[in-house]
């Protein structure tokens, strides 16, 4: 499948650099609208790979692809970035690490990595694709040149979905799940993954029915269904009144602090997380003067 009409403008960019491609290189945007392609696009024609190739299963000499494991990228995993930099190239006569989801680096990964921002060594070039670029230490952001990913209009993503294969029924519930993001949308629905918004409007209507949260795509992180939750519990405070939104906002602190403690600890219990926000949000349900909307739309 081609790549959409939005990345067209970024893609053409990294094509066009050239000798002028800064050694280091911070691919940004709103976060799952093809951030990562852009740093694919780059990576395969610095290692002069057939087009359409995917970098991260390359075995290439010359080439690392690195993404966040267990929501975290680690001091370790940038010392190995660092030591691959400062080898010879092997083959390609150049080398590229991608770092993936920078953002999700912890401060010693991020400290690790400024040396080779600062003093690259020759023919090495390093790019940083993050859907939060705010979230990346200022002292990194200042030593990499940046390319935006921009937001495609919504008509042309509902078709691209489409075009790759997303039932039409669930386009709308997944793209208030994730945002609006059509590659995270993407993949929620080639991975299989329920809608979580049915599950929470009945438990806010039956409390009896919070653990069933849990039981939803009982294979994904406790981080990204967090981050899911969040996106719904956004939603509906911008369409809710003052006073009620104004109910809802200590929920949405206790749903920042959980996502933070899973970011921060990978062996935090799932189910029980999951239940006790459920019993929470039940309870918010209980104090609002409304019920939960039979659907939502982003």
């Amino acid at each position: 499948m081609k790549e959409p009409a939005w990345l067209v403008p970024a893609l053409e960019t990294i094509r066009g650099l050239g000798e002028r491609l800064p050694h280091a290189l911070m691919i940004h945007g709103p976060g799952g609208w093809g951030e990562e392609r852009v740093a694919n696009a780059l990576a395969v024609d610095l290692m002069r790979l057939a087009p359409g190739r995917e970098a991260r299963d390359v075995a290439h000499p010359d080439l690392r692809w690195l993404s966040p494991e267990g929501g975290m990228i680690k001091v370790d995993d940038i010392r190995a970035i660092v030591d691959f930099l400062v080898q010879t190239p092997l083959v390609a006569g150049r080398k590229i690490a991608v770092i993936e989801d920078a953002d999700r680096m912890n401060v010693n990964a991020a400290n690790a990595l400024l040396k080779s921002l600062e003093e690259p060594p020759p023919e090495s070039f390093i790019a940083l694709s993050t859907g939060a670029a705010e979230r990346l230490p200022a002292t990194v952001r200042s030593r990499c040149q940046r390319l935006e990913v921009q937001r495609g209009d919504g008509r042309t993503v509902h078709a691209w979905l489409l075009e790759a294969g997303v039932a039409e029924d669930l386009i709308e519930p997944l793209a208030m799940e994730h945002g609006g993001a059509p590659f995270a949308i993407l993949a929620a629905a080639e991975g299989g993954q329920a809608p979580l918004w049915p599950v929470l409007a009945k438990v806010a209507r039956t409390p009896a029915a919070a653990g069933e949260v849990a039981l939803v795509n009982r294979e994904e992180k406790l981080a990204d269904v967090v981050d899911r939750w969040l996106r719904i519990a956004h939603w509906l405070v911008r369409q809710w009144p003052v006073t009620s939104a104004a109910l809802a906002l200590p929920f949405v602190d206790e749903l920042l602090r959980t996502r933070q403690a899973a970011l921060l600890n990978t062996g935090l219990n799932r189910s029980m997380q999951l239940h006790r926000l459920a019993l929470l949000w039940a309870d918010l349900w209980q104090r609002l003067p409304m019920q939960p909307p039979a659907s939502t739309s982003p």
